[in-house]
Parts: C-alpha cells; structure tokens; sequence
C-alpha cells in the first residue's frame, strides 16, 4: 500500500578528490607553530594562525582550480544540433 521513495542517494561510488583527501590530512596547528618559529616568535600565535590558514586556503584553491580544468576536458561532449522549425 505504501512506497518507499528514496530521498537521499548515497553514491559510493564517486571518487573522492585529492584536494579533500589534502585537506583533511593538513594540520594547520603544526603549520602555524612552523611560522611563528621561522620568525623567531616575534609575530603572535593568531597572527601565525592566520598566516597557516591562508596558505593552506591558496594551495586547496590550486588544486581545486587544476582538478576542475582537467574534470571539464573528460565532460565536454561534442555533437551538432539542428533546431527545429
């Protein structure tokens, strides 16, 4: 008497980027810690934070940008289209 309708799809089978799988493993902590060492700990933690958290953003930017560029070359379809009259 009742359907069941699937609302949510869970697709297994997409592959996961590289850059989420990047991003995941990236430790901004350990990244701002590097900073503020190669500043001589002149500069504050939040400012070191900061500055990992922007690189980390501009690099994940990059490999998003380049992974879209190489996806659209495999989705482009080619073909003609005739209109109807």
């Amino acid at each position: 008497m009742f359907k069941k309708i699937k609302l949510v799809s869970n697709n297994n089978n997409r592959k996961e980027k590289y850059s989420d799988i990047w991003l995941d493993k990236i430790n901004p902590l350990a990244i701002a810690k590097y900073v503020q060492s190669k500043h001589n700990y002149a500069i504050s933690w939040r400012a070191a934070l900061a500055i990992a958290n922007a690189d980390i953003s501009n690099c994940y930017k990059d490999l998003v940008l380049r992974e879209e560029k190489d996806n659209s070359k495999e989705e482009v379809m080619e073909g003609e289209c005739e209109e109807k009259k």
